[in-house]
């Protein structure tokens, strides 16, 4: 449970450092996380492709990952938590590990315009020079979201590393150092960005406020849709299936039921047909 101060500082700043949230899992979860990586991308493990927020990524709601399925909301520390800081309802996304490889630019991780969390953990100590999370306070609020947009569209393009990392070092942002069992939560149209950090294996979780009208269903299916097909290739999707197995194994998880009625009323279950690996 967050306390009001967490749910305030959130909602005006778009994030909260939530130190030790995780402190009583993040082993597990970590050689989980790792392990279920390295397995999925055997064949290109090493590979390190730089091309945008570029990484391994692994949806882990299957039952090969049985630590990760259980935090969507069996264990409902992140559901919980999702419907304090959005102030309704939820539904989830498909959690993910993720190898991170290089630096990220600042960006935001909504262009549709749906409501949403995410919660990131990472698994190294990171401080501002190993690539810990870079957020720009307030950056969730539209006017000040538009404003950065404007900024950033200033400056392109950057023709060189050292332009890059100019328009990097130009826009201020508050550095979330973390130690695993820290997790950030942060508004999916929260600036944010990484710098100076290589490899970096992390898991997160993103819950969307419940749609209530037509349009916000559209837009809520939008973005789970360009998730799938922007993440989840180049692994084996029979063996890391994205909710197939965390569905199927409802029945012994009473808490899944509740849940799995919002995604189907919200239109999100229907994707299966249009999906591979489900």
């Amino acid at each position: 449970m967050l306390t009001t101060g967490h749910v305030d500082h959130f909602r005006t700043f778009g994030f909260i450092v939530l130190r030790g949230y995780l402190a009583d899992r993040v082993s597990a979860l970590r050689a989980e996380t790792g392990a279920a990586i390295r397995d999925a991308y055997i064949a290109t493990y090493d590979e390190r492709v730089i091309d945008g927020i570029s990484g391994h990524y692994l949806p882990m709601a299957a039952r090969l990952t049985p630590v990760s399925a259980s935090l969507v909301c069996d264990d409902p520390r992140f559901i919980d938590a999702a419907e304090q800081l959005l102030g309704g309802p939820v539904i989830p996304e498909c959690p993910e590990g993720v190898l991170y490889f290089a630096e990220a630019s600042w960006h935001d991780d909504d262009g549709i315009g749906v409501r949403g969390v995410k919660f990131a953990a990472y698994f190294d100590e990171l401080n501002a020079d190993s690539g810990a999370l870079r957020l720009v306070p307030g950056s969730h609020h539209r006017e000040q979201n538009t404003r950065l947009a404007g900024y950033r569209n200033r400056q392109m393009p950057v023709r060189s590393d050292a332009e890059a990392a100019a328009y990097q070092a130009s826009i201020p942002g508050y550095v979330a150092a973390t130690t695993a069992g820290d997790v950030i939560a942060f508004d999916l149209h929260t600036w944010h960005a990484s710098t100076g950090g290589r490899d970096r294996l992390a898991w997160t979780a993103v819950y969307q406020r419940c749609p209530e009208t037509d349009s916000e269903r559209d837009r809520t299916l939008r973005s789970v849709h360009d998730s799938f097909e922007q993440a989840f290739r180049g692994f084996d999707t029979g063996r890391y299936p994205i909710w197939r197995d965390w569905l199927a194994d409802a029945a012994a998880h009473p808490r899944r039921a509740g849940v799995i009625e919002r995604m189907r009323h919200a239109g999100i279950l229907d994707l299966r047909s249009a999906q591979d690996g489900w």
